[in-house]
Protein backbone atom coordinates (compact mmCIF):
# COMPACT_ATOMS: atom_id res chain seq x y z
CA UNK A 1 0.00 0.00 0.00
CA UNK A 2 0.89 3.43 -0.48
CA UNK A 3 0.41 6.67 1.42
CA UNK A 4 0.41 10.41 -0.08
CA UNK A 5 -2.11 13.24 -1.04
CA UNK A 6 -5.11 13.02 -3.09
CA UNK A 7 -3.01 15.01 -5.27
CA UNK A 8 -0.70 11.54 -5.43
CA UNK A 9 -3.26 9.23 -6.16
CA UNK A 10 -4.25 11.34 -9.57
CA UNK A 11 -1.34 11.34 -10.30
CA UNK A 12 -0.20 7.61 -10.06
CA UNK A 13 -3.60 6.74 -11.55
CA UNK A 14 -2.72 9.03 -15.06
CA UNK A 15 0.05 7.38 -15.16
CA UNK A 16 -1.36 3.87 -14.88
CA UNK A 17 -4.01 4.96 -17.78
CA UNK A 18 -1.28 5.62 -20.05
CA UNK A 19 -1.83 9.26 -19.30
CA UNK A 20 2.07 11.23 -20.51
CA UNK A 21 1.10 14.52 -20.48
CA UNK A 22 -1.35 17.09 -18.85
CA UNK A 23 -2.00 20.01 -20.35
CA UNK A 24 -3.61 22.99 -18.56
CA UNK A 25 -2.58 26.47 -17.06
CA UNK A 26 -1.18 27.02 -13.37
CA UNK A 27 -3.73 28.15 -10.65
CA UNK A 28 -3.78 28.55 -7.42
CA UNK A 29 -6.28 25.53 -6.55
CA UNK A 30 -4.89 22.64 -8.45
CA UNK A 31 -1.30 23.55 -7.39
CA UNK A 32 -1.19 20.02 -5.44
CA UNK A 33 -1.61 18.03 -8.46
CA UNK A 34 0.93 20.31 -10.25
CA UNK A 35 3.34 19.43 -7.19
CA UNK A 36 2.83 15.98 -7.65
CA UNK A 37 3.50 15.91 -11.19
CA UNK A 38 7.17 17.67 -10.28
CA UNK A 39 8.54 14.85 -8.49
CA UNK A 40 7.61 12.08 -11.41
CA UNK A 41 9.73 11.63 -14.31
CA UNK A 42 6.65 9.49 -15.88
CA UNK A 43 4.32 12.28 -16.86
CA UNK A 44 4.61 15.94 -17.50
CA UNK A 45 2.93 18.95 -17.47
CA UNK A 46 2.56 20.98 -20.85
CA UNK A 47 1.76 24.92 -19.59
CA UNK A 48 -0.10 26.32 -22.63
CA UNK A 49 -0.78 29.82 -23.51
CA UNK A 50 -4.82 29.46 -22.91
CA UNK A 51 -6.77 26.85 -21.09
CA UNK A 52 -8.30 26.66 -24.63
CA UNK A 53 -5.52 24.96 -26.45
CA UNK A 54 -5.01 22.53 -23.06
CA UNK A 55 -8.58 21.41 -24.22
CA UNK A 56 -7.31 21.06 -28.09
CA UNK A 57 -4.52 19.26 -26.92
CA UNK A 58 -6.04 16.87 -24.93
CA UNK A 59 -8.59 16.41 -27.54
CA UNK A 60 -5.92 15.47 -30.00
CA UNK A 61 -4.37 13.23 -28.04
CA UNK A 62 -7.72 10.88 -27.86
CA UNK A 63 -8.37 11.22 -31.53
CA UNK A 64 -5.06 10.24 -32.42
CA UNK A 65 -4.14 7.63 -29.72
CA UNK A 66 -7.48 6.34 -28.17
CA UNK A 67 -6.02 7.04 -24.49
CA UNK A 68 -7.78 9.79 -23.07
CA UNK A 69 -5.93 13.24 -23.10
CA UNK A 70 -5.96 15.15 -19.94
CA UNK A 71 -6.76 19.16 -19.60
CA UNK A 72 -6.52 20.58 -16.70
CA UNK A 73 -7.92 24.53 -15.43
CA UNK A 74 -8.22 26.23 -12.43
CA UNK A 75 -11.58 27.60 -11.18
CA UNK A 76 -13.89 30.19 -12.61
CA UNK A 77 -12.60 31.67 -15.99
CA UNK A 78 -9.62 28.74 -15.88
CA UNK A 79 -12.50 26.16 -15.97
CA UNK A 80 -14.60 28.33 -18.71
CA UNK A 81 -11.73 29.09 -21.05
CA UNK A 82 -11.38 25.08 -21.30
CA UNK A 83 -15.04 24.69 -22.38
CA UNK A 84 -14.66 25.41 -26.30
CA UNK A 85 -12.09 22.71 -26.67
CA UNK A 86 -14.07 20.28 -24.65
CA UNK A 87 -17.38 20.57 -26.60
CA UNK A 88 -14.88 20.13 -29.76
CA UNK A 89 -14.15 16.83 -27.86
CA UNK A 90 -17.67 15.88 -27.30
CA UNK A 91 -19.06 16.54 -30.70
CA UNK A 92 -16.33 14.09 -32.53
CA UNK A 93 -16.42 11.43 -29.90
CA UNK A 94 -13.02 11.56 -28.74
CA UNK A 95 -11.89 10.61 -25.09
CA UNK A 96 -11.31 12.98 -22.71
CA UNK A 97 -10.20 13.81 -18.92
CA UNK A 98 -11.63 17.36 -17.96
CA UNK A 99 -9.96 17.99 -14.69
CA UNK A 100 -10.63 21.12 -12.89
CA UNK A 101 -9.50 22.32 -9.21
CA UNK A 102 -12.35 24.37 -7.12
CA UNK A 103 -12.50 26.20 -4.17
CA UNK A 104 -12.43 24.71 -0.52
CA UNK A 105 -15.29 22.63 0.16
CA UNK A 106 -16.45 25.37 2.86
CA UNK A 107 -16.13 28.35 0.30
CA UNK A 108 -17.68 26.47 -2.92
CA UNK A 109 -21.06 28.80 -3.78
CA UNK A 110 -20.29 31.47 -1.33
CA UNK A 111 -18.36 34.47 -3.09
CA UNK A 112 -15.09 33.51 -3.14
CA UNK A 113 -12.75 34.75 -5.69
CA UNK A 114 -13.41 32.93 -9.10
CA UNK A 115 -16.74 31.31 -7.83
CA UNK A 116 -18.04 29.29 -10.81
CA UNK A 117 -20.54 26.04 -10.87
CA UNK A 118 -18.48 23.98 -13.00
CA UNK A 119 -20.72 20.93 -12.97
CA UNK A 120 -23.49 23.26 -14.45
CA UNK A 121 -20.74 24.55 -16.70
CA UNK A 122 -19.72 21.46 -18.43
CA UNK A 123 -23.08 19.37 -18.59
CA UNK A 124 -24.54 19.56 -21.83
CA UNK A 125 -20.59 19.23 -23.46
CA UNK A 126 -19.83 16.03 -21.69
CA UNK A 127 -20.37 12.60 -21.20
CA UNK A 128 -20.15 12.82 -17.44
CA UNK A 129 -19.91 15.25 -14.94
CA UNK A 130 -18.95 14.77 -11.47
CA UNK A 131 -17.64 16.48 -7.92
CA UNK A 132 -15.70 14.91 -5.90
CA UNK A 133 -15.24 16.63 -2.11
CA UNK A 134 -14.58 13.52 -0.07
CA UNK A 135 -11.44 11.51 -0.14
CA UNK A 136 -12.69 7.83 -0.09
CA UNK A 137 -14.44 9.00 -3.46
CA UNK A 138 -11.64 9.23 -5.27
CA UNK A 139 -10.54 6.03 -6.63
CA UNK A 140 -13.75 4.65 -7.74
CA UNK A 141 -15.50 8.05 -9.64
CA UNK A 142 -12.02 8.17 -10.92
CA UNK A 143 -12.18 4.99 -12.30
CA UNK A 144 -15.65 5.77 -13.89
CA UNK A 145 -14.84 8.44 -15.35
CA UNK A 146 -12.32 7.09 -17.35
CA UNK A 147 -15.32 3.41 -18.14
CA UNK A 148 -17.46 6.19 -19.10
CA UNK A 149 -14.91 8.17 -21.27
CA UNK A 150 -13.66 4.99 -23.05
CA UNK A 151 -16.36 3.14 -23.51
CA UNK A 152 -19.90 3.07 -26.22
CA UNK A 153 -19.56 5.97 -27.98
CA UNK A 154 -15.79 7.57 -26.05
CA UNK A 155 -16.17 10.97 -25.26
CA UNK A 156 -15.01 13.58 -22.60
CA UNK A 157 -15.79 13.70 -18.64
CA UNK A 158 -15.21 16.68 -16.65
CA UNK A 159 -14.23 15.83 -12.86
CA UNK A 160 -13.85 18.66 -10.90
CA UNK A 161 -12.07 18.56 -7.29
CA UNK A 162 -12.31 20.72 -4.11
CA UNK A 163 -9.03 22.58 -3.49
CA UNK A 164 -9.26 20.80 0.21
CA UNK A 165 -9.47 17.01 -0.86
CA UNK A 166 -6.44 17.65 -3.02
CA UNK A 167 -4.57 17.89 0.36
CA UNK A 168 -6.08 15.04 2.18
CA UNK A 169 -3.98 11.89 2.95
CA UNK A 170 -4.92 8.60 1.40
CA UNK A 171 -3.64 5.08 1.05
CA UNK A 172 -3.84 3.05 -2.18
CA UNK A 173 -2.60 -0.16 -3.75
CA UNK A 174 0.11 1.51 -5.92
CA UNK A 175 0.84 -2.03 -7.92
CA UNK A 176 -3.40 -2.30 -8.88
CA UNK A 177 -4.13 -2.09 -12.78
CA UNK A 178 -7.59 -0.11 -13.80
CA UNK A 179 -10.13 -2.42 -15.36
CA UNK A 180 -11.51 -1.26 -18.60
CA UNK A 181 -14.33 -3.21 -19.96
CA UNK A 182 -14.09 -4.07 -23.59
CA UNK A 183 -15.69 -2.25 -26.02
CA UNK A 184 -15.76 -4.94 -28.81
CA UNK A 185 -19.59 -5.55 -29.16
CA UNK A 186 -21.21 -7.95 -31.61
CA UNK A 187 -24.70 -6.83 -30.50
CA UNK A 188 -26.77 -7.73 -33.76
CA UNK A 189 -26.39 -11.26 -35.20
CA UNK A 190 -29.91 -10.50 -36.90
CA UNK A 191 -29.17 -7.52 -38.31
CA UNK A 192 -25.98 -8.13 -39.66
CA UNK A 193 -27.61 -11.53 -41.23
CA UNK A 194 -30.12 -9.30 -42.64
CA UNK A 195 -27.16 -6.49 -44.17
CA UNK A 196 -25.16 -9.86 -45.35
CA UNK A 197 -28.12 -10.59 -47.59
CA UNK A 198 -28.42 -7.07 -48.87
CA UNK A 199 -24.77 -6.88 -49.31
CA UNK A 200 -24.93 -10.27 -52.05
CA UNK A 201 -28.32 -8.73 -53.69
CA UNK A 202 -27.20 -5.00 -53.74
CA UNK A 203 -26.27 -3.85 -57.29
CA UNK A 204 -25.07 -0.46 -56.51
CA UNK A 205 -23.89 -0.61 -53.03
CA UNK A 206 -21.46 2.12 -51.43
CA UNK A 207 -20.06 2.22 -47.75
CA UNK A 208 -19.78 5.60 -46.38
CA UNK A 209 -17.59 5.28 -43.55
CA UNK A 210 -17.72 7.28 -40.44
CA UNK A 211 -15.40 8.09 -36.99
CA UNK A 212 -16.78 4.80 -35.62
CA UNK A 213 -14.74 2.81 -38.24
CA UNK A 214 -11.60 5.03 -37.08
CA UNK A 215 -12.12 4.60 -33.49
CA UNK A 216 -12.68 0.86 -34.18
CA UNK A 217 -9.42 0.65 -36.03
CA UNK A 218 -11.20 -1.25 -38.50
CA UNK A 219 -10.16 -0.04 -41.73
CA UNK A 220 -8.23 -2.86 -43.31
CA UNK A 221 -11.54 -4.80 -43.02
CA UNK A 222 -13.80 -2.06 -44.62
CA UNK A 223 -11.78 -2.16 -47.31
CA UNK A 224 -11.79 -6.26 -47.83
CA UNK A 225 -14.75 -6.39 -48.01
CA UNK A 226 -15.08 -3.83 -50.44
CA UNK A 227 -12.37 -4.99 -52.35
CA UNK A 228 -14.49 -8.93 -52.50
CA UNK A 229 -17.75 -7.48 -53.00
CA UNK A 230 -16.43 -4.10 -55.39
CA UNK A 231 -17.93 -1.82 -53.41
CA UNK A 232 -16.93 2.22 -53.38
CA UNK A 233 -15.82 3.76 -50.10
CA UNK A 234 -16.82 7.19 -49.53
CA UNK A 235 -15.76 8.68 -45.89
CA UNK A 236 -17.22 11.40 -43.47
CA UNK A 237 -14.98 14.64 -42.85
CA UNK A 238 -14.07 12.61 -39.12
CA UNK A 239 -13.67 9.48 -41.23
CA UNK A 240 -10.58 10.78 -43.34
CA UNK A 241 -8.03 8.07 -42.76
CA UNK A 242 -10.38 5.64 -41.20
CA UNK A 243 -9.17 4.02 -44.21
CA UNK A 244 -6.39 3.80 -46.68
CA UNK A 245 -7.19 6.90 -48.82
CA UNK A 246 -5.49 5.99 -51.84
CA UNK A 247 -6.99 2.78 -52.32
CA UNK A 248 -8.71 2.48 -55.98
CA UNK A 249 -11.83 2.11 -54.11
CA UNK A 250 -11.94 4.83 -51.97
CA UNK A 251 -13.14 8.00 -53.79
CA UNK A 252 -12.83 10.51 -51.09
CA UNK A 253 -14.49 12.52 -48.01
CA UNK A 254 -18.21 13.77 -48.43
CA UNK A 255 -20.14 16.50 -46.46
CA UNK A 256 -22.04 19.05 -46.84
CA UNK A 257 -18.63 21.17 -49.11
CA UNK A 258 -17.86 17.76 -50.32
CA UNK A 259 -16.87 16.86 -53.74
CA UNK A 260 -19.48 16.23 -56.43
CA UNK A 261 -17.40 13.09 -57.25
CA UNK A 262 -18.82 10.95 -53.72
CA UNK A 263 -22.19 13.25 -53.54
CA UNK A 264 -23.07 11.56 -57.00
CA UNK A 265 -21.66 8.31 -56.07
CA UNK A 266 -23.88 8.28 -52.98
CA UNK A 267 -26.92 9.85 -54.66
CA UNK A 268 -26.78 6.25 -57.45
CA UNK A 269 -26.63 4.08 -54.83
CA UNK A 270 -29.25 1.81 -54.33
CA UNK A 271 -28.10 0.75 -51.00
CA UNK A 272 -26.18 3.01 -48.55
CA UNK A 273 -23.99 1.09 -45.60
CA UNK A 274 -23.21 3.80 -42.99
CA UNK A 275 -19.99 2.47 -40.88
CA UNK A 276 -19.42 3.95 -38.04
CA UNK A 277 -21.31 6.74 -39.57
CA UNK A 278 -24.10 9.08 -37.25
CA UNK A 279 -25.56 10.43 -40.70
CA UNK A 280 -25.62 13.83 -38.56
CA UNK A 281 -25.86 17.33 -39.97
CA UNK A 282 -22.47 17.76 -41.30
CA UNK A 283 -22.28 14.57 -42.93
CA UNK A 284 -25.16 15.23 -45.04
CA UNK A 285 -25.49 18.52 -45.59
CA UNK A 286 -27.98 19.12 -42.83
CA UNK A 287 -29.86 16.54 -44.17
CA UNK A 288 -30.65 17.51 -47.12
CA UNK A 289 -27.90 15.17 -49.74
CA UNK A 290 -29.76 13.01 -51.61
CA UNK A 291 -29.14 9.30 -50.40
CA UNK A 292 -31.19 6.03 -51.16
CA UNK A 293 -33.33 5.04 -49.61
CA UNK A 294 -32.16 1.58 -48.59
CA UNK A 295 -30.08 2.61 -45.51
CA UNK A 296 -28.27 0.22 -43.18
CA UNK A 297 -25.98 1.47 -40.36
CA UNK A 298 -23.72 -0.21 -38.11
CA UNK A 299 -22.66 1.79 -34.90
CA UNK A 300 -21.41 1.28 -31.07
CA UNK A 301 -24.25 3.35 -29.80
CA UNK A 302 -27.44 2.39 -30.01
CA UNK A 303 -28.83 5.92 -30.02
CA UNK A 304 -27.58 6.71 -33.10
CA UNK A 305 -28.72 3.68 -35.14
CA UNK A 306 -32.12 5.58 -37.10
CA UNK A 307 -31.90 8.50 -34.99
CA UNK A 308 -31.64 11.03 -38.10
CA UNK A 309 -33.54 8.35 -41.11
CA UNK A 310 -36.16 7.03 -39.36
CA UNK A 311 -36.18 4.00 -41.83
CA UNK A 312 -33.06 2.82 -41.50
CA UNK A 313 -32.15 -0.61 -40.23
CA UNK A 314 -29.71 -0.09 -37.49
CA UNK A 315 -26.56 -3.19 -36.63
CA UNK A 316 -25.56 -2.62 -32.94
CA UNK A 317 -21.68 -3.46 -32.25
CA UNK A 318 -18.39 -2.60 -32.55
CA UNK A 319 -17.73 -1.89 -36.20
CA UNK A 320 -14.33 -4.18 -36.39
CA UNK A 321 -15.91 -6.77 -34.79
CA UNK A 322 -19.03 -6.62 -37.28
CA UNK A 323 -17.24 -6.00 -40.20
CA UNK A 324 -14.84 -9.14 -39.15
CA UNK A 325 -18.60 -11.18 -38.61
CA UNK A 326 -19.74 -10.20 -42.15
CA UNK A 327 -16.20 -11.30 -44.08
CA UNK A 328 -16.67 -14.81 -42.17
CA UNK A 329 -20.16 -15.05 -43.43
CA UNK A 330 -19.32 -14.23 -47.07
CA UNK A 331 -16.22 -15.85 -47.50
CA UNK A 332 -17.21 -17.50 -50.63
CA UNK A 333 -19.58 -14.73 -52.00
CA UNK A 334 -17.73 -12.73 -54.68
CA UNK A 335 -19.24 -9.32 -56.14
CA UNK A 336 -21.94 -9.96 -58.96
CA UNK A 337 -21.50 -8.35 -62.50
CA UNK A 338 -23.56 -5.62 -61.28
CA UNK A 339 -21.47 -4.72 -58.72
CA UNK A 340 -18.45 -4.60 -60.87
CA UNK A 341 -20.06 -3.06 -63.56
CA UNK A 342 -21.42 -0.05 -60.88
CA UNK A 343 -17.32 0.42 -59.61
CA UNK A 344 -16.50 0.72 -62.84
CA UNK A 345 -18.94 3.45 -63.50
CA UNK A 346 -17.75 5.28 -60.42
CA UNK A 347 -13.85 5.32 -61.35
CA UNK A 348 -14.70 6.81 -64.50
CA UNK A 349 -16.66 9.20 -62.77
CA UNK A 350 -13.53 9.75 -60.65
CA UNK A 351 -11.28 10.08 -63.51
CA UNK A 352 -13.67 12.70 -65.37
CA UNK A 353 -13.69 14.15 -62.26
CA UNK A 354 -9.98 14.55 -61.72
CA UNK A 355 -9.50 15.91 -65.32
CA UNK A 356 -12.18 18.67 -64.58
CA UNK A 357 -11.61 19.83 -61.08
CA UNK A 358 -8.07 18.42 -60.13
CA UNK A 359 -5.40 18.47 -62.78
CA UNK A 360 -6.18 22.38 -63.89
CA UNK A 361 -4.54 22.83 -60.47
CA UNK A 362 -1.60 20.81 -60.30
CA UNK A 363 1.68 22.74 -60.03
CA UNK A 364 -0.01 25.72 -61.32
CA UNK A 365 1.74 28.94 -60.91
CA UNK A 366 -0.52 31.08 -60.34
CA UNK A 367 0.79 33.99 -57.70
CA UNK A 368 -1.27 34.16 -55.08
CA UNK A 369 -1.72 30.64 -54.85
CA UNK A 370 -4.85 28.81 -55.86
CA UNK A 371 -5.77 26.84 -52.55
CA UNK A 372 -6.30 23.59 -54.51
CA UNK A 373 -2.72 23.66 -55.48
CA UNK A 374 -1.64 24.37 -51.80
CA UNK A 375 -3.07 21.01 -50.86
CA UNK A 376 -2.38 19.21 -53.52
CA UNK A 377 1.24 20.57 -53.43
CA UNK A 378 1.01 19.62 -49.67
CA UNK A 379 -0.10 15.72 -50.39
CA UNK A 380 2.97 15.54 -52.50
CA UNK A 381 5.71 16.70 -49.88
CA UNK A 382 4.35 15.52 -46.64
CA UNK A 383 5.89 12.06 -45.30
CA UNK A 384 4.21 9.03 -45.83
CA UNK A 385 3.87 8.81 -42.17
CA UNK A 386 2.67 12.40 -41.77
CA UNK A 387 -0.19 13.85 -39.01
CA UNK A 388 -2.10 16.39 -40.29
CA UNK A 389 -3.91 18.70 -38.00
CA UNK A 390 -6.44 20.72 -39.76
CA UNK A 391 -8.26 24.01 -38.64
CA UNK A 392 -11.60 24.60 -38.62
CA UNK A 393 -13.03 26.64 -41.71
CA UNK A 394 -11.85 26.78 -44.93
CA UNK A 395 -8.52 25.18 -44.76
CA UNK A 396 -10.32 22.27 -43.39
CA UNK A 397 -12.77 21.94 -46.32
CA UNK A 398 -9.61 22.67 -49.08
CA UNK A 399 -8.27 18.55 -47.79
CA UNK A 400 -11.26 17.42 -49.30
CA UNK A 401 -9.40 17.13 -52.44
CA UNK A 402 -5.96 16.39 -51.10
CA UNK A 403 -5.05 12.85 -51.67
CA UNK A 404 -3.61 11.43 -48.26
CA UNK A 405 -1.30 7.73 -48.29
CA UNK A 406 -1.70 5.30 -46.54
CA UNK A 407 -0.42 5.84 -42.86
CA UNK A 408 -1.02 8.75 -42.86
CA UNK A 409 -3.14 10.16 -39.54
CA UNK A 410 -5.97 13.52 -40.14
CA UNK A 411 -7.48 14.92 -37.11
CA UNK A 412 -10.22 18.15 -37.77
CA UNK A 413 -12.85 19.59 -35.34
CA UNK A 414 -15.99 18.35 -37.65
CA UNK A 415 -18.99 18.77 -35.37
CA UNK A 416 -18.20 21.48 -33.10
CA UNK A 417 -16.19 23.72 -35.98
CA UNK A 418 -14.08 25.15 -33.11
CA UNK A 419 -11.68 27.34 -34.91
CA UNK A 420 -7.90 27.50 -33.02
CA UNK A 421 -7.69 23.56 -32.85
CA UNK A 422 -5.04 22.99 -35.25
CA UNK A 423 -1.99 24.38 -33.97
CA UNK A 424 -2.38 22.70 -29.89
CA UNK A 425 -3.58 19.90 -31.51
CA UNK A 426 -0.39 19.45 -33.54
CA UNK A 427 1.51 19.71 -30.39
CA UNK A 428 0.06 17.44 -28.70
CA UNK A 429 0.49 15.10 -31.67
CA UNK A 430 3.93 15.65 -31.56
CA UNK A 431 4.64 14.96 -27.91
CA UNK A 432 2.85 11.83 -28.09
CA UNK A 433 4.54 10.47 -31.08
CA UNK A 434 7.93 12.82 -31.71
CA UNK A 435 9.35 10.61 -34.73
CA UNK A 436 5.90 11.31 -36.59
CA UNK A 437 5.80 14.41 -39.24
CA UNK A 438 3.26 16.92 -38.03
CA UNK A 439 1.55 19.70 -39.98
CA UNK A 440 -0.76 21.71 -38.94
CA UNK A 441 -2.74 23.04 -41.68
CA UNK A 442 -4.39 26.27 -40.45
CA UNK A 443 -5.97 29.36 -42.15
CA UNK A 444 -4.94 32.94 -40.74
CA UNK A 445 -8.10 33.71 -38.79
CA UNK A 446 -7.80 30.34 -36.80
CA UNK A 447 -3.63 30.84 -36.18
CA UNK A 448 -4.68 34.63 -35.01
CA UNK A 449 -7.29 32.76 -32.69
CA UNK A 450 -3.88 30.73 -31.38
CA UNK A 451 -1.03 32.79 -32.56
CA UNK A 452 0.17 31.87 -28.43
CA UNK A 453 1.00 28.37 -28.67
CA UNK A 454 3.94 28.82 -31.52
CA UNK A 455 5.70 29.81 -28.14
CA UNK A 456 4.30 26.44 -26.46
CA UNK A 457 5.87 24.39 -29.34
CA UNK A 458 9.11 26.07 -29.68
CA UNK A 459 9.25 25.49 -25.42
CA UNK A 460 8.16 22.12 -25.19
CA UNK A 461 10.72 20.95 -28.53
CA UNK A 462 7.56 20.34 -30.39
CA UNK A 463 8.99 20.51 -34.11
CA UNK A 464 5.84 20.60 -36.19
CA UNK A 465 5.34 22.11 -39.90
CA UNK A 466 2.76 25.58 -39.62
CA UNK A 467 1.08 25.99 -42.83
CA UNK A 468 -1.24 28.69 -42.54
CA UNK A 469 -3.09 29.56 -45.92
CA UNK A 470 -3.80 32.97 -45.61
CA UNK A 471 -6.19 35.52 -47.28
CA UNK A 472 -6.26 38.37 -44.94
CA UNK A 473 -9.65 37.40 -43.91
CA UNK A 474 -12.04 35.07 -41.86
CA UNK A 475 -12.01 33.34 -45.66
CA UNK A 476 -14.81 31.44 -45.11
CA UNK A 477 -17.49 33.48 -43.57
CA UNK A 478 -16.25 36.86 -46.13
CA UNK A 479 -16.89 34.03 -48.77
CA UNK A 480 -20.75 33.17 -47.66
CA UNK A 481 -21.39 36.80 -47.01
CA UNK A 482 -20.64 37.51 -50.77
CA UNK A 483 -22.76 34.82 -51.76
CA UNK A 484 -25.79 35.29 -49.99
CA UNK A 485 -25.55 39.23 -50.00
CA UNK A 486 -24.88 40.12 -53.32
CA UNK A 487 -22.01 40.03 -55.94
CA UNK A 488 -20.87 43.71 -54.70
CA UNK A 489 -18.85 42.17 -51.97
CA UNK A 490 -21.17 43.34 -49.46
CA UNK A 491 -19.44 42.10 -46.10
CA UNK A 492 -18.67 42.92 -42.67
CA UNK A 493 -16.21 42.12 -39.67
CA UNK A 494 -14.01 39.57 -41.73
CA UNK A 495 -10.92 41.46 -43.08
CA UNK A 496 -7.54 41.66 -41.50
CA UNK A 497 -4.52 43.91 -42.02
CA UNK A 498 -1.41 42.02 -43.26
CA UNK A 499 0.71 40.10 -41.00
CA UNK A 500 3.51 38.50 -40.74
CA UNK A 501 3.43 35.47 -39.27
CA UNK A 502 6.34 33.96 -40.26
CA UNK A 503 8.22 37.02 -38.10
CA UNK A 504 6.14 35.88 -35.64
CA UNK A 505 7.23 32.67 -35.64
CA UNK A 506 11.12 33.96 -35.35
CA UNK A 507 10.47 35.95 -33.01
CA UNK A 508 9.55 32.94 -30.56
CA UNK A 509 13.06 31.34 -31.58
CA UNK A 510 10.89 29.48 -34.17
CA UNK A 511 11.66 29.79 -38.01
CA UNK A 512 9.88 31.10 -40.82
CA UNK A 513 9.05 32.17 -44.20
CA UNK A 514 6.56 33.59 -46.41
CA UNK A 515 5.30 32.29 -50.24
CA UNK A 516 3.43 33.06 -52.93
CA UNK A 517 3.65 30.18 -55.90
CA UNK A 518 4.01 26.56 -55.26
CA UNK A 519 7.35 26.02 -56.32
CA UNK A 520 8.34 28.15 -53.40
CA UNK A 521 6.00 26.47 -51.22
CA UNK A 522 7.92 23.20 -51.83
CA UNK A 523 10.92 24.50 -51.61
CA UNK A 524 9.87 25.73 -48.13
CA UNK A 525 8.50 22.68 -46.61
CA UNK A 526 11.86 20.98 -47.99
CA UNK A 527 13.38 23.85 -45.85
CA UNK A 528 10.83 22.79 -43.05
CA UNK A 529 11.75 19.40 -42.74
CA UNK A 530 15.13 19.90 -41.93
CA UNK A 531 14.67 22.47 -40.05
CA UNK A 532 14.17 20.86 -36.42
CA UNK A 533 12.27 23.26 -35.26
CA UNK A 534 8.93 25.06 -35.33
CA UNK A 535 8.89 26.23 -39.02
CA UNK A 536 5.63 28.58 -40.63
CA UNK A 537 5.03 28.70 -43.99
CA UNK A 538 2.75 31.44 -44.75
CA UNK A 539 0.83 30.93 -47.72
CA UNK A 540 -0.35 33.46 -49.57
CA UNK A 541 -3.30 32.34 -50.98
CA UNK A 542 -6.18 33.56 -54.15
CA UNK A 543 -9.26 34.87 -51.14
CA UNK A 544 -11.27 35.08 -54.59
CA UNK A 545 -11.48 30.93 -55.26
CA UNK A 546 -14.87 30.49 -52.51
CA UNK A 547 -15.38 27.14 -51.45
CA UNK A 548 -19.24 28.07 -51.43
CA UNK A 549 -19.28 28.19 -55.75
CA UNK A 550 -19.21 24.17 -55.51
CA UNK A 551 -15.47 24.55 -56.51
CA UNK A 552 -14.80 20.68 -56.62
Amino acid sequence: MKKGKVAEFVTDFLVKEGVKCVYGIPGGQPLTILDAIYDRDDIDFVATRHENGAAHAADAVGRLTGVPGVCLATTGPGATNLITGVGGAFQDSSPVIVITANNNRKDMLHDDAQNADHKALFDSLVKWSVLISHPEHVESLLNEAFNIALSGNPGPVHVDFTRDVLSEVITWEENKSPHRSANRILGDEEGLQELKERLILSERPVFWVGNGAKISGAGEEILKLAEQLAIPVITTFNGITAVDMSHEQVFGPLSRSGSMLAADIIAEADTLIAIGNSLNGPSTGRWTMKIPNEIYQIDIDPTMLGRHYPGTKGVWGDVKVCITYLLDQLVEVSASNHQKEWLEICQEKRTFWKEKYITPYLDNPTSPIYPQTVVQALSEVAKSNAIFSVDAGNPGIWTHIMPLKKGQFYMKPVGFGNMAFALPAAIAAKLEQPNREVVCLVGDGGLGMSLGELETAVRTNANIIVVCMNDRAYGNIKQEQIRDFGPTKRHIGVDFVDWDFATVAKAVNGDGERVTNVEDFKAAYKRAQDANKLYLIDVQIDPDTSVWTKPF
